[in-house]
């Protein structure tokens, strides 16, 4: 099955509900809402996916350099496909890098929806003011979910394994989803310390990569097969 199959084939529904126009205030944006596009909602948080309140609801902000810009533009195009953002095509902008350099980058958001507030909640708790990996992540952490985590964070590690940059999350965080990977799917994972003080990975060796791409590979955008050494 693939994920356009998935996805699309609730298109033409999704598109007249009256929850998904532009000018509806966020409180009446109430749902409810088809778990394929929750996964790829919730999955882009474990990657480079952000949340942000505006007003009585939260949206979400995907972000992706030049370099990714054709799984950004496929991200957008399913995701205003389904009603839950602008149909104009993100353009390219420009901001300075660490060092000075002009970086070059593709950025998009959702509609605020008063019905994502529980997602906000979950994944930036207060006072904690960060984005966190929540107990229910086990709930969501599907095929298509996991597929968006890996196009988002994951890197092909010396041409033998994943690895996914999961810098931002806590130790504790971090084992949680290398326990869900072995309980949910049977993927063997391992953890290690990267030079940054108190960072860490999640690397997923060639004798679970296999699995991992039984799985997911139904969901990989071609541009990003790469990441799983697939040509």
């Amino acid at each position: 099955m693939c994920l356009k199959c998935n996805l699309f084939d609730f298109i033409l529904i999704s598109n007249v509900l009256p929850f998904c126009s532009p000018r509806v205030p966020s409180l009446k944006r109430i749902g409810p809402h088809n778990i394929n596009i929750l996964n790829i909602l919730i999955g882009s948080l474990l990657g480079d996916g952000s949340m942000e309140r505006e007003g009585n609801g939260s949206r979400f902000a995907f972000y992706q350099e030049k370099s990714h810009g054709e799984y950004l533009l496929w991200l957008h195009r399913t995701i205003s496909s389904l009603g839950y953002c602008k149909q104009e095509i993100p353009i390219i902008k420009t901001r300075k890098g660490i060092n000075g350099e002009i970086r070059y980058f593709y950025r998009f958001r959702t509609f605020t929806y008063s019905s994502f507030n529980w997602i906000y909640d979950e994944f930036y708790p207060k006072p904690l003011g960060r984005k966190v990996i929540p107990k229910i992540i086990d709930q969501y952490l599907s095929p298509m979910a996991l597929a968006i985590w890996i196009m988002d964070d994951g890197t092909l590690y010396k041409n033998k394994g994943l690895k996914f940059c999961t810098n931002s999350f806590t130790l504790k965080e971090i084992q949680y989803l290398s326990f869900l990977l072995k309980n949910k799917y049977s993927i063997n994972s391992s953890i290690y310390k990267i030079t940054a003080v108190n960072q860490y990975n999640i690397y997923i060796p060639k004798s679970s990569l296999n699995i991992l791409i039984k799985i997911v590979k139904p969901y990989i955008h071609p541009s990003m097969y790469y990441k799983l050494n697939l040509v």
